[in-house]
């Protein structure tokens, strides 16, 4: 949409020069690719342009880096996506810095008007790191974020668009798109304290219910323990009278075992 806006608002101003240069020529009859390529986009014969603007943008020149912007354009127009996306990378990479933050500039919106969300967050970041001046880009890139759902990020973008850009015709709409969003976060941050409380809360009643447990198990170790040890010493207890048992017999044979040697020697 930039680039179309900017297609009505730069082609009028250089036909006007053209008209007030000569009465009686126009773009169609110079010859000059740039003019009859700018002649054919405004009059949507993309089919015509689209050579024009290549030889345009192959070659070194005053508008070639206008020229790849208006190429993408009309290959997108004529329904030739693919080659959008190639022709605005190749022309970032072959133009200069100052002006391959325009050109990624296009190829994220580009790729945010063909819902490819991720991609085109991460190509307008690309615009601002060649210029971090690009106000639209952080009000493109805030639109983005909003629909990707991270808030917070998006409310930073749109404070820094506002920063760039204090007295835009937007400014209303954006002051009210960052209010819901803290209202949003605001609801975020107080639903995850909450998720917070529940989860300490939750841990806190298992630690409690495991200590219970342990102490519960720990009592009926010692009360095993009890049981053994109490029926040990029964049993040994037992065991000792059964011995004594023994030993008094044991004597009682003896004396009259005795008693009959005694005997054998009287007779």
């Amino acid at each position: 949409m930039l680039v179309w806006i900017a297609v009505m608002f730069v082609f009028p101003m250089i036909l006007f020069a053209q008209d007030a240069g000569s009465e009686t020529s126009s773009p169609a009859t110079t010859g000059d690719p740039w003019d009859r390529a700018v002649e054919a986009v405004q009059y949507r014969r993309h089919g015509e342009a689209i050579p024009l603007l290549r030889l345009v943008a192959g070659r070194p020149g005053e508008h070639r880096t206008e020229a790849y912007r208006l190429l993408a354009h009309a290959l997108e127009q004529d329904g030739r996506l693919d080659d959008v996306e190639a022709t605005l990378r190749a022309a970032i990479d072959e133009t200069d810095v100052d002006e391959a933050g325009r050109l990624a500039f296009d190829l994220a919106a580009f790729f945010q008007r063909h819902e490819r969300p991720a991609e085109a967050e991460q190509m307008y970041t690309e615009a601002l790191r060649f210029d971090g001046s690009l106000a639209p880009a952080y009000l493109n890139r805030a639109n983005v974020r909003v629909e990707a759902g991270t808030y917070p990020e998006a409310v930073e973008d749109y404070e820094l668009y506002l920063a760039l850009r204090p007295r835009s015709a937007q400014r209303p709409q954006v002051e009210q798109m960052i209010a819901l969003l803290q209202q949003e976060i605001e609801a975020e941050e107080a639903r995850l304290a909450a998720e917070e409380r529940r989860r300490a809360e939750e841990e806190e009643e298992q630690r409690i219910a495991a200590e219970e447990r342990r102490r519960r198990e720990e009592a009926e170790r010692e009360a095993a323990a009890a049981r053994r040890e109490e029926m040990l010493s029964s049993v040994l207890e037992s065991l000792g009278n059964a011995q004594e048992g023994t030993e008094s017999f044991e004597l009682e044979s003896e004396e009259i075992q005795d008693y009959e040697e005694e005997i054998d020697i009287l007779d």
